[in-house]
């Protein structure tokens, strides 16, 4: 019977920090980026299957031998000239739902040409990393035929580490720049301090300046290894006080003292091997239907879209278990910290500022959220502080 008013009580306290105007803007806003996704979706699925049953991706293959005959140059130019084509067609709809559209809500802070330019980079990233392990997948097939999906699996798996350990050095410093923040600084301090806490040892405390591409804010621990660094974006900075980023730092930390990295890493090694089996069992059935080699990079449509389809359905229970892995992490920021205010106050900055939905459909939540909504993540801040305020009540008495 208790329940009732406390749940009333809390329902006032989140109307004084979730701005109900905004939050009729966020439902706009977010409504019309899932369309931007679906869109995004329709296209990639349309793409492929042309090139599946129309076969012009015999045809591209057959144009590339006039070339060359090496195997290896035959899938390279293969793969520039797909992957080409298809950055080209997405091209509208990119530039309309990073740029325009994010003009449009005043989060995009780049010029036109910065944005082609991050475009580019993106392209060419692109190549550079799809390449060789296409090239990689292919040789597999013919090495290994039966098995091939196991190999690719543990080379993907190591890829992956790999641009994990490298991406605060390499990878992040081709789009932003990172600056480290002095030890003297107080809120440095704070974070380190925190981390010491916890015995998690840093590489330092940098500052990225996502103002140059938007006015969104975070915070979070990059790299693995020697290379794991704390990265507060200046908006961050500029906007949050001391207390809020650091209780959303700690809650970015609480994933590394659950080891969420770890096993983050576990479940997607398992869902590459499912993703790589079953597009295994796919190219043996509709090569038969199409009358090709499994090993030709002609089947190539077929690979990239069993693999696109797959991954999206493996992520369904992938989310919910991400979702579960968030909710313990705000829970180690709030214990950690004790700053439960702080928190609440971080959460509604997010919703507000950034146009996050603090309470999605159901269905939406459940098929593509890799975090709580919002609203339940400060639901759950101020039960925390009620326990903690009638603990405090019976420890009077």
């Amino acid at each position: 019977m208790t329940k009732l008013p406390l749940r009333r009580e809390l329902m006032g306290e989140y109307n004084k920090v979730i701005d109900k105007e905004k939050q009729k803007q966020a439902k706009e806003y977010q409504k019309k980026k899932i369309i931007l996704k679906i869109t995004g979706t329709a296209l990639f699925l349309a793409y492929f299957s042309i090139l599946i049953f129309s076969n012009l991706s015999f045809a591209i293959e057959e144009k590339i031998l006039y070339f060359t005959d090496i195997q290896w140059q035959i899938i390279a130019l293969y793969i520039f000239f797909i992957l080409t084509l298809y950055d080209l067609l997405s091209l509208p709809l990119e530039f309309y739902a990073s740029y325009t559209f994010e003009h449009k809500y005043h989060f995009c802070t780049q010029t036109l040409g910065d944005w082609f330019e991050d475009w580019l980079k993106s392209y060419i990233l692109t190549l550079v990393l799809a390449i060789p392990l296409i090239e990689g997948i292919y040789w597999a097939i013919r090495t290994f035929p039966q098995n091939w999906y196991l190999i690719v699996t543990v080379f993907t798996v190591l890829l992956t580490v790999l641009l994990s350990h490298l991406s605060p050095i390499l990878l992040t410093p081709l789009f932003f720049k990172l600056k480290k923040i002095e030890e003297d600084n107080e809120l440095a301090q704070k974070l380190i301090k925190l981390c010491n806490k916890v015995n998690t040892k840093v590489k330092g405390v940098y500052e990225i300046n996502f103002s140059s591409k938007t006015t969104k804010s975070n915070a979070y621990l990059s790299g693995l290894g020697n290379t794991r660094r704390i990265v507060i974006a200046d908006n961050l900075l500029k906007n949050f006080t001391l207390d809020e980023a650091e209780v959303v730092f700690a809650h970015e930390l609480g994933h590394h003292v659950h080891k969420d990295v770890l096993k983050g890493m576990l479940w997607t090694s398992l869902i590459y091997l499912g993703a790589f089996y079953f597009t295994s069992l796919i190219l043996k059935k509709v090569g038969l239907y199409l009358s090709y080699e499994v090993t030709n990079i002609s089947n190539f449509p077929v690979l990239a879209l069993s693999i696109g389809v797959i991954l999206f359905l493996f992520n369904i229970p992938l989310n919910f278990y991400s979702r579960k892995r968030e909710q313990n992490a705000d829970e180690f920021a709030l214990k950690t910290t004790g700053k439960v205010n702080a928190f609440i106050t971080s959460m509604a900055k997010f919703t507000n500022r950034d146009l996050a939905d603090a309470h999605p459909h159901p269905f939406i939540e459940f098929l593509l959220y890799t975090h709580p909504s919002i609203g339940k993540r400060i639901n759950h801040a101020q039960e925390f502080k009620k326990k903690i305020e009638l603990e405090k009540q019976k420890n009077e008495f």
